[in-house]
């Protein structure tokens, strides 16, 4: 395949996303034992030889609701009634999810994902893949390496599906070379479920074997400047995985949000480095140092206290992906950025879509668009493509 993505009159491209969208609309009465579709209460939803399995939301008619990672995107609002009155039911729907999005997700909802243990069907066991017969299919949870506890979802009945959902392929070696979480591998499959958040051609990333040598020497040379140095992550995956490539010998201290989110993995049995509570300490104090590295959410750069300690010193560093966009860059202006991002980069999802070779593929987030079309003009023209949105 090649790798470059040659843009088109407007009028074609235009053309090409109103025929995507209206195959998209017409898929679901082309194969009465298949139908995968999204709604906008629902969200995706996919029914396979009688089973209807919802997809990160509570659909009351559902079979099995899979709950893929606990990223607030992702986590259906389950209240305890709610809850309570699927329990009792006669046929109550099953949930898929690991053990660790089970215990983040309730906690990051604040009460509102509430999992009856008695419907927990797959995920309990901390070791992927884990498959389970359901009704005369096949359902396997897969490792994604996305974020701690996140899974993918292969499903073989009268045809094989692969859903993604956010994911990355590389296995991310971190603290000091333990492999912490492992990518998704291609999968044969008939049907291909996938997002494509960074499915356009400027968005490619640096393995993380660079990313953290890049972040690690660029660390030591500010705080040998006297500079202390804030990085910039989500409070969940992403600022516990930057934890966990740092090298450094100085004091690591967290927001209060990811200091509770990385002492209920830490519950789970993953090791990280050694950190202490941002609340440790005053401002008064933290001013006055020159040798600490802090972890906040990206926003939190804007209020108080932290934003006394940017103004007196210290260094900003923001990874995401996102930061190869010059408009993402004003939004948020850093001393460095690095592309470090836990979705696939735009060679990955060529590669992996190359790899699964489908019949179908459905595209989700980001840059469906562009993606598409991409895959269009490499001349899959045994393939379907929809849009999910």
């Amino acid at each position: 395949m090649k790798n470059n993505f040659e843009s088109s009159p407007l009028k074609k491209f235009k053309a090409f996303v109103n025929n995507l969208q209206s195959r998209t609309q017409e898929s679901k009465y082309r194969n009465k034992s298949i139908d995968i579709g999204y709604d906008k209460n629902f969200g995706i939803n996919i029914y396979i030889d009688g089973v209807n399995i919802a997809i990160d939301h509570l659909n009351p008619n559902a079979d099995i609701i899979f709950v893929s990672h606990a990223h607030m995107d992702h986590i259906p609002n389950i209240p305890e009634e709610i809850s309570k009155d699927l329990e009792n039911k006669e046929s109550q729907p099953k949930y898929l999810c690991s053990k660790i999005t089970k215990e983040i997700a309730k906690v990051r909802s604040r009460g509102k994902f509430n999992l009856p243990e008695s419907s927990w069907l797959l995920g309990r066991d901390k070791n992927y893949p884990q498959s389970v017969d359901y009704n005369g299919i096949s359902l396997t949870l897969l490792e994604n390496g996305h974020t701690y506890g996140s899974l993918s979802l292969f499903i073989e009945g009268s045809e094989k599906i692969l859903y993604t959902s956010d994911f990355i392929t590389e296995d991310r070696a971190l603290l000091n070379g333990q492999r912490v979480i492992k990518g998704l591998k291609p999968i044969k499959c008939d049907r291909l479920i996938m997002e494509c958040t960074f499915g356009a051609p400027n968005f490619i990333f640096p393995r993380s074997q660079e990313i953290q040598k890049d972040l690690n020497e660029h660390i030591e040379k500010e705080i040998s400047k006297g500079h202390p140095v804030i990085l910039l992550g989500y409070a969940f995956g992403k600022s516990q995985i930057i934890l966990n490539t740092l090298s450094s010998s100085h004091r690591i201290l967290l927001d209060k949000n990811i200091a509770k989110l990385t002492k209920i993995l830490e519950n789970q049995g993953i090791i990280f480095n050694k950190w202490e509570p941002y609340r440790n300490y005053n401002k008064k104090q933290l001013i006055n140092f020159n040798d600490y590295i802090l972890l906040i959410p990206p926003y939190y750069m804007f209020n108080d206290p932290y934003k006394s300690l940017i103004t007196t010193g210290a260094k900003i560093i923001y990874l995401s992906g996102k930061v190869l966009n010059e408009s993402f860059r004003r939004e948020f202006p850093a001393d460095k950025y690095i592309p470090f991002s836990d979705h696939c980069d735009f060679n990955e999802l060529e590669k992996f879509v190359e790899n699964c070779n489908p019949e179908k593929i459905y595209l989700e987030h980001g840059k469906i668009e562009e993606f598409s079309y991409f895959l269009y003009r490499q001349q899959y023209v045994n393939t379907e493509i929809f849009a999910l949105n």
